[in-house]
């Protein structure tokens, strides 16, 4: 691209209070962030647009940088975004293919268009046209430029991407150019402020967009623009240093680097001992260079604060940061936190920034990272017991420090099985350490009592038959009893042990069973989950 100096800025700065204030929000449009609006939502029949509130003069040159949304619905998605320029009113716009600006007259409006209007000569792809008078029919006089696809390798910009514009006007020229994701689409040379405007260069600039009976979300989010982002020079005071900020670029190169921090990154801090011009060369994510100039002049009442360089503290402190300076009348101060004192108490992980402004004439500017490193933290289960062949895994890995076991293990994660033993742990950091402990011990849980011989005389002493436990038979799943020629003579499944109403009372078929030996089966589940098949002999005593 050949730069011309009457376009020579700097891409991608802006002043995002600055850009909030400054326009006038009609119908759907929505403000979503500093440098970001909604122009209308997913639902048809809407018109939204924002006007600066300040006109521009066309006798002098600008850019516009900006990223469009178009929404993510092709086939029924409508209907477009329009730049427009206008001496009429900060709140016109209607619905429908005119794209919020249709009978704006006079006017000079840039469309991108994704709805084809066949009654309007739209093509097939989604696309970018120049038009005067809000009329945005192809066909007509009033189209200057276009339509042409608006990307040059994709017919659909509906594609829920964010889609780079960029507008050049020079006014020597009388040419504009629209750039479309880093690619030149459209070229117009006239006379528009005679031509378009009747003589009168005085505008106002800004975004329209609507819905008819399609839709889609369609937003501009702005990068840089001519109008609104320059640099304000700035006087420091000596032995003091501020820190310049852009965003939005890819590569950036100061000059003189005398003084700064960094002369290859967006906010290098300057802290020259005399008044110097920075100048600085921006490149954006479409290859684009960009410049603009800073003066920084150091003058005033010398300070000598500094915050020192970055560092921890432990949870719990706090660290007192001190930007104490004298001058002749009064001395500001403004943290990021919003404090307005000299000193503050900084007790949180943070960046925590300050500008000290002297006699309101000279300001120096500082900054401290702090993080706060949490105290140790450890915790272990509470004493247990397990059953014979179980293991416990003792796992400190979600607390904080580095971690020491009485026997030297430095794992997070260990596993405790048979003899077990009592366990300590410290988690330790240089904020200090935390101890834990755990009694980790084994015994059998598979002690089930069935008895040999039972005497069913109604004495209410042994008078049934079935498994005793203390605890450890979580399940009787089954219970059989067989006579001595094998047959069946009870069963009981699914049930509790010292149960007994479970049990065989020494009946069979509701008579008296006989005296004598039988065989039992009983399949019996203990607490630890084990399953075991017992089996056995008892007495019937009369």
């Amino acid at each position: 691209m050949k730069q011309k100096s009457t376009l020579l800025a700097l891409a991608l700065l802006f002043v995002g209070n600055s850009l909030s204030a400054q326009f006038i929000l009609n119908g759907s449009a929505v403000q979503i962030n500093d440098t970001c609006w909604s122009l209308t939502q997913a639902q048809n029949w809407q018109v939204g647009s924002i006007w600066n509130e300040n006109k521009i003069d066309l006798n002098n040159s600008f850019q516009v940088i900006m990223e469009l949304n178009f929404g993510c619905k092709d086939a029924d998605g409508a209907d477009g975004i329009l730049f427009g320029l206008q001496p009429v009113s900060t709140s016109i716009g209607q619905q429908g293919e005119g794209i919020g600006f249709q009978g704006v007259s006079p006017s000079l409006g840039i469309e991108f268009d994704t709805w084809q209007n066949t009654n309007l000569g739209d093509p097939a792809f989604d696309h970018v046209a120049i038009c005067k008078n809000g009329v945005l029919n192809h066909g007509t006089a009033n189209n200057l430029a276009g339509p042409v696809q608006a990307n040059a390798t994709k017919p659909n910009i509906e594609d829920c991407d964010w889609h780079k514009l960029r507008v050049n006007w020079d006014a020597v020229t009388h040419t504009i150019e629209v750039w479309f994701d880093c690619k030149l689409r459209l070229t117009y040379t006239g006379d528009i402020v005679n031509e378009v405007f009747g003589g009168d260069p005085n505008v106002f600039w800004g975004f329209t967009s609507a819905t008819g009976g399609a839709n889609n979300l369609q937003q501009v989010c702005f990068s840089y623009t001519t109008f609104l982002d320059k640099f304000d020079d700035v006087v420091i005071c000596p032995g003091g240093q501020y820190q310049i900020t852009l965003s939005g670029g890819v590569e950036y190169h100061w000059a003189p680097a005398t003084g700064l921090s960094n002369p290859n990154i967006a906010n290098p801090i300057a802290m020259p001992d005399s008044t110097t011009d920075y100048q600085v060369e921006v490149i954006d994510a479409c290859g684009n260079q960009f410049f603009d100039t800073i003066n920084v002049a150091v003058d005033g009442d010398t300070v000598f604060f500094d915050l020192g360089v970055d560092t921890s503290i432990c949870e719990g402190e706090s660290l007192l940061l001190d930007a104490t300076s004298f001058g002749t009348n009064s001395v500001d101060y403004q943290w990021s936190n919003g404090q307005t004192t000299p000193t503050i108490a900084a007790g949180t992980t943070g960046l925590y920034s300050v500008t000290v402004t002297i006699d309101n004439y000279c300001v120096a500017d500082d900054r401290k990272a702090i993080t706060v490193i949490p105290l140790p933290k450890v915790s272990l289960p509470p004493d247990t017991v397990l059953c014979l062949e179980q293991v416990l895994v003792l796992d400190v890995s979600g607390g904080i420090g580095d971690f020491l076991w009485q026997d030297g293990l430095t794992d997070a994660v260990r596993t405790v099985a048979e003899p077990g033993g009592t366990f300590n742990v410290v988690g330790s950091n240089i904020c200090g350490e935390k101890k834990a402990s755990v009694t980790i011990s084994f015994e059998d849980c598979r002690q089930v009592f069935i008895p040999n011989v039972f005497s069913p005389n109604d004495d209410g002493i042994n008078d049934v038959f079935l498994p005793f436990d203390g605890g450890d038979v979580g399940m009787v799943h089954s219970l059989k009893i067989f006579d001595r020629w094998g047959g069946l003579v009870f069963e009981k499944n699914e049930f509790q042990p010292n149960d007994f109403n479970a049990g065989w009372d020494g009946f069979i078929k509701n008579k008296k069973a006989n005296p004598g030996v039988y065989a039992w089966f009983a399949e019996v589940e203990f607490r630890d989950g084990k399953r075991e098949l017992l089996k056995g002999e008892v007495t019937l005593l009369r």
